[in-house]
């Protein structure tokens, strides 16, 4: 979009900014206003088409189905996928799901002696639980990948900002003194827990129920196992009542993982609104991630951090109401969890793009060092860094010292300071009773942000070697999840490589 257009396209508040908006981000931020979503059924076409073709291979390699009306099958299963593709496709809600509609067009194309031969050793419960695990299979591949983006691009930062004095917050007050490097390996340390939910989740769900028709198995004498070959999966699910019974539990624990990575982007959110607001002053967000307003003609809105605080609420309705679904399931298959699909569908909806967004909108913020260090110099945030000096360097007992020390702030704060001075510091222990020959050197290395970011050696700390070593471990877990992600990606293309082998044998 050229400057131009966009100052047309956007007449309510174009003329404050130097930039567009992110395209991205304005997706993201505009919900259903202006977007509809497709039918459930309708991403589900690829994956349905998929379980059948591996399904009329197995077939007819197990002798259930006749060599020719499986190479029929097989070509109008193709028939179908290139006219999805090209949007000729469309679904008949007259024929309820996308299963009927599939085996409706094969049976109106080729008669019911053939058409009607597909759902020979299947059920529409194992048909719709194959096809939910092949769609949430991508969608954790996909998750998985972005989320390490955004790893990448905090480590990225963190690197840059290693040394950059920042200060700390508890209960919104100053608490420490700390860098900005260290804040954001915080946060990564989140996000790379994340991503190892999606490798867990892809680990655990990714079987096949695909044979496990009502519940009850079958009497024909299917090859489950050539089946899961053919799409990717690990192998077949060892129960074939567990997948139907539980249809709810994958979808769930998707959601979980999805609504934690959510919880993990808000809060990273708000820290980033307060942050670039002008009271606070720290970062400056670039114009490609804030709007304006329709009346206010100063306003630079963060909108698309907003947003991700809304989103991770939604999601939180949706991940309960999928638990909900699954608490009260009598045996076997209950029509209740055909709901899971669109609850987990709407879910990922709205997480979709959600890291993405942020790594783009972390990648151009602009950081106020000048800001930073005041802020690092005022609210006694370096209090407790002079607690632990008087235990250090002159072995006064903690719970002494931090009296001394909370007198010393209260006197300091009646004087107008920001910081602890001598005299208060002086007065405070003399009336605790602590021997400590304290001069103004010892108070001014005591209270110097620099030093103390630098004295925190322990592991997880925040001198220049604790974050390089925080940052080389985050670095090389980032690199092994995205070595995972590319394996299964190149088993998932090796099994559809296999599947169209299989068909030319058939």
């Amino acid at each position: 979009m050229s400057h131009e257009v966009f100052m047309t396209a956007e007449k309510l508040w174009g003329k404050r900014f130097e930039k567009p908006p992110s395209p991205l981000a304005q997706k993201f931020t505009s919900g259903r206003d202006v977007q509809g979503k497709p039918a459930a059924d309708e991403r589900l076409i690829p994956y349905d088409i998929w379980g059948s073709r591996a399904h009329v291979v197995m077939l007819a390699k197990a002798g259930i189905l006749p060599g020719r009306q499986a190479r029929i099958l097989s070509k109008g299963l193709h028939q179908i996928e290139d006219l999805w593709r090209q949007g000729g496709f469309l679904l008949d809600p007259f024929q309820e799901d996308v299963h009927t509609n599939i085996e409706g067009w094969l049976t109106k194309k080729y008669g019911s002696q053939t058409g009607g031969r597909l759902h020979t050793a299947r059920s529409r419960n194992d048909q719709i639980a194959v096809d939910m695990r092949l769609y949430l299979r991508d969608c954790a591949l996909t998750f998985s990948s972005e989320v390490l983006f955004l790893l990448e691009v905090l480590i990225r930062l963190a690197r840059r900002h290693r040394d950059q004095i920042f200060p700390g917050y508890t209960h919104h007050q100053p608490a420490q003194v700390t860098t900005l490097g260290h804040i954001l390996l915080g946060f990564g340390e989140s996000f790379l827990r994340d991503a190892q939910r999606f490798q867990e989740w892809f680990d655990r769900f990714n079987k096949n129920p695909l044979g496990s028709m009502t519940g009850y198995s079958t009497t024909l004498r299917i090859d489950r196992k050539l089946t899961s070959k053919l799409m990717g999966f690990d192998g077949p699910t060892q129960s074939s009542l567990d997948p139907i019974q539980n249809r709810w539990e994958a979808e769930a624990e998707l959601g979980f993982a999805l609504s934690t990575l959510m919880n993990h982007l808000s809060s990273l959110a708000q820290t980033l609104i307060l942050f670039s607001t002008g009271e606070f002053n720290l970062i400056h967000l670039d114009d490609s991630y804030c709007t304006g307003s329709s009346m206010m003609p100063q306003k630079r809105n963060p909108d698309p951090l907003e947003v991700t605080k809304a989103k991770a609420a939604l999601i939180h309705g949706h991940l309960q109401t999928l638990i909900s679904i699954g608490r009260s399931l009598f045996l076997g298959y209950n029509r209740d969890t055909q709901w899971t699909k669109y609850l987990v569908m709407d879910l990922i909806d709205e997480s979709a793009s959600a890291p993405k967004v942020m790594a783009e909108i972390l990648a151009s913020i602009q950081v106020n060092g000048k800001r930073a260090a005041e802020l690092c110099q005022m609210g006694f945030i370096t209090s407790p860094d002079l607690v632990e000096r008087l235990v250090a360097e002159w072995q006064v007992p903690f719970r002494l010292a931090k009296k001394a020390v909370e007198r010393a702030v209260r006197y300091s704060e009646a004087e107008g300071a920001d910081k602890i001075s001598l005299s208060a510091f002086e007065k405070a222990l003399k009336e605790e009773k602590i021997s400590v020959s304290g001069d103004q050197k010892f108070i001014d290395r005591a209270q110097n942000p620099k030093i103390l970011v630098g004295l925190r050696k322990a592991t997880g700390g925040s001198s220049p070697e604790g974050l390089k070593e925080n940052i080389s471990n985050l670095d090389r877990s980032k690199k092994a999840l995205l070595k995972w992600v590319s394996a299964k990606r190149s088993q998932i293309s090796s099994a559809e490589a296999l599947l169209r082998k299989q068909e030319k044998a058939i």
